[in-house]
Parts: structure tokens; C-alpha cells; sequence
């Protein structure tokens, strides 16, 4: 890929991240004209380009992260995927696959406490969170990942010892 496209990339995902700015459509203005032009098409049916619903565009956003990390580039993958790890408008898996992600690019970055303390985050927001096999075999995120799955089952076995005992009449 050409820098020039990788720039323009970087400058979309960077405008979805960021609330997807629109282009209004050609004859319109930006101000308020232009918006009111707008409702009244999509009053009257005339709904020129359908608009995505959130979930769609942060969707789009996580596959274009991802896309980033496989690029090797794994700082800004980091950077595109955090807000979309907790994004609300993503359903749990999607946050989960953010989180794997996130965490892949700190164990392929060297940075191994990252990565085990992003697993923890993924496994706070789905205890059943699983690597797939081949995942797990892989000699530096597959151990980070059975640590924070350790690390995880200490904790709630703690948190159970802890929990007061209830009284009954």
C-alpha cells in the first residue's frame, strides 16, 4: 500500500473515530440551510444516502483497527481500538475482539504486563472469554492469556470468600 493511501486511511478511521463528519451532498451548504434541505428530503422520501446506524460505523471502525494491527502497526492500532473496547454502541463480543486486539499489539510490541492487564479487562467483561486454540499457542500472547485467566479465577475466588454470609430468620 502506497503512503498516500495508507495517509488517507488513517485520516478515515480517524474520522469515524472522531464522530464521522459528513460532506453535505453537492449544491448544499454547511450551515443550516444545507441540514434543513436535508430534513426535508427525508420528510418527503427523498432520502438521498442512507445514514449508518452507530453500530455499524464503530463495526466498521474495529475492522479497520484490526486492519491497522495487521500492518504490524501496532500503536496506532492500540490508539484506534481503546474507545472502541468500551464503546457502548458495540455489542460485548466486538468490545471483547477490541480488547484481543489491544492486547495482541502490546504482546507483539514487548510490552507483556499490557497485555495481560488487557486480557484482565476482557475477562472483567466476559468471564467466559476464550483464545481460540491456535490463539492460545502462541508463545507470548497464549501465556499472558492464561495468566489473566488465572489471575481472573484468583480474584472471584477471593471475592466469594470475602462475600458476607447471609443471615436467614
Amino acid at each position: 500500500m502506497g503512503t498516500t493511501t495508507k495517509l488517507i486511511g488513517i485520516a478515515c478511521l480517524a474520522g469515524v473515530l472522531l464522530g464521522g463528519c459528513q460532506t453535505p451532498p453537492a449544491g448544499e451548504g454547511a450551515g443550516n440551510g444545507g441540514q434543513a434541505a436535508s430534513e426535508a428530503g427525508a420528510a418527503d422520501g427523498r432520502d438521498g444516502a442512507k445514514q449508518k446506524d452507530p453500530t455499524t460505523l464503530k463495526e466498521e471502525a474495529l475492522a479497520q483497527a484490526i486492519d491497522v494491527y495487521t500492518d504490524g502497526r501496532y500503536d496506532e492500532a492500540i490508539a484506534a481500538l481503546a474507545p472502541l473496547s468500551t464503546a457502548p454502541e458495540l455489542p460485548v463480543a466486538s468490545q471483547i475482539k477490541a480488547y484481543k486486539f489491544i492486547a495482541f499489539s502490546h504482546c507483539a510490541s514487548g510490552r507483556q504486563r499490557q497485555c495481560r492487564q488487557t486480557f484482565e479487562s476482557a475477562l472483567q467483561l466476559d468471564p467466559n472469554f476464550q483464545l481460540s486454540d491456535v490463539e492460545k499457542g502462541h508463545p507470548v500472547w497464549g501465556k499472558e492469556f492464561l495468566a489473566a485467566r488465572a489471575a481472573a479465577a484468583a480474584a472471584a475466588a477471593r471475592s466469594k470468600r470475602a462475600a458476607p454470609a447471609r443471615k436467614t430468620p
